[in-house]
């Protein structure tokens, strides 16, 4: 083998690896955001309906959607990490809610989620991963 095809075959195997790192982010992604949805409570569906995913950058509004079930945030949540297994690099995924009581009910105002969402999940995503920070 010269060093030619030695560096090509380093390239292709590469190449597979970020697609699978790729594949691995968006997975973790959206188990995080399904978790996130599941575990929150529901009154009107607001809250449920404000968990927002992006890649790069945070979103920074509020949303006045309303989604009780959580299937249309997910499917949004979908949608916004699609674009993710075509990126040459690696940004962050963000998974925010910036109503102004989301950090009340993660800490356990609400009786139908009174350990919170975001603690609950980041541990069993923990767990799932055999302990690895995610």
């Amino acid at each position: 083998m010269t060093a030619r095809e030695f560096s090509l075959q380093l390239d292709r195997e590469w190449a597979e690896k970020v697609d699978d790192l790729h594949e691995f982010v968006s997975l973790v992604g959206l188990t995080a955001l399904r978790a996130l949805v599941q575990k929150s409570p529901v009154d009107t569906g607001r809250f449920k309906g404000n968990w927002q995913l992006s890649i790069g950058t945070p979103e920074a509004g509020q949303l006045e959607t309303t989604d009780p079930s959580g299937g249309a945030t997910l499917a949004k949540g979908s949608t916004a990490i699609a674009p993710y297994a075509g990126l040459k690099n690696f940004p962050p995924v963000w998974i925010v809610n910036n109503l102004p009581y989301s950090e009340r009910l993660e800490d356990g105002y609400s009786k139908q989620a009174p350990g919170g969402m975001v603690g609950l999940t980041v541990a069993e995503l923990q767990t799932m991963f055999n302990g690895e920070d995610v």
